[in-house]
């Protein structure tokens, strides 16, 4: 088991700083609000801008954001791919880091590597009554870099309608124009909203145990 694996992201830590509070910690008056550190708080050993096989959208409703949170669909679409910087990080990192996004003080992420790149898991996630937690429930595998596991984290269920706030677009086009890439990047955001409206109202019936049923065994 590597002591290290690549932590994937689409959304808000696309933007190097704002993951950076996952591990180093930060208080609630700095730029992205109060973050515990993570058991080392050690920097990402590379990193990796790339594209996945898996549709960014929309959905819900963020506390730190006060609007719709961005999430990929666990489905495999090599025609609606997503922008996203991998972090190689060490393995107690992304335990600290699925707990962080669920809103809970630990998570048990499981045995990682036993899931096939394009399946994934339901972590088990205590939501206390809390809409708010757990929202970051599915652990999916994506494929290696240089060899090594990489995974991200999404939702199991696609969830309410609901628009990105202006800041948290604002905070993910800085990541994306950070990026060494020839993107429109204001186009891209604008398609991954439109999608989110489609793939919400398709799914808006769908019951939450029907969409979390077996999801180890299920080839998204």
């Amino acid at each position: 088991m590597s002591e290290r694996l690549w932590y994937v992201s689409y959304g808000s830590n696309l933007l190097r700083e704002r993951f950076h509070t996952y591990l180093t910690g930060s208080d609630e008056h700095s730029e992205f609000g109060a973050h515990p550190p993570a058991p080392t708080a050690s920097l990402p050993a590379e990193q990796r801008w790339l594209w996945i096989d898996h549709a960014l959208y929309f959905a819900g409703v963020s506390r730190r954001w006060t609007g719709a949170s961005a999430f990929v669909s666990t489905t495999v679409d090599p025609t609606n791919r997503s922008v996203a910087q991998g972090y190689l990080i060490e393995r107690a990192q992304f335990a600290h880091l699925a707990a962080v996004e669920n809103v809970v003080a630990a998570i048990d992420v499981g045995e990682m590597e036993t899931l096939a790149v394009g399946q994934w898991s339901q972590l088990e996630v205590d939501r206390e009554g809390e809409s708010f937690r757990g929202k970051y429930d599915a652990l999916l595998r994506l494929p290696d870099i240089d060899g090594i596991p990489a995974f991200t984290l999404t939702s199991s269920l696609v969830r309410e309608p609901g628009a990105p706030s202006s800041r948290y677009r604002s905070t993910i086009r800085r990541g994306l124009l950070s990026a060494a890439l020839d993107l429109d990047v204001a186009a891209y955001l604008e398609a991954a909203i439109e999608r989110s409206a489609k793939l919400t109202s398709a799914h808006r019936g769908s019951s939450s145990a029907a969409a979390r049923c077996s999801p180890t065994t299920e080839m998204q």
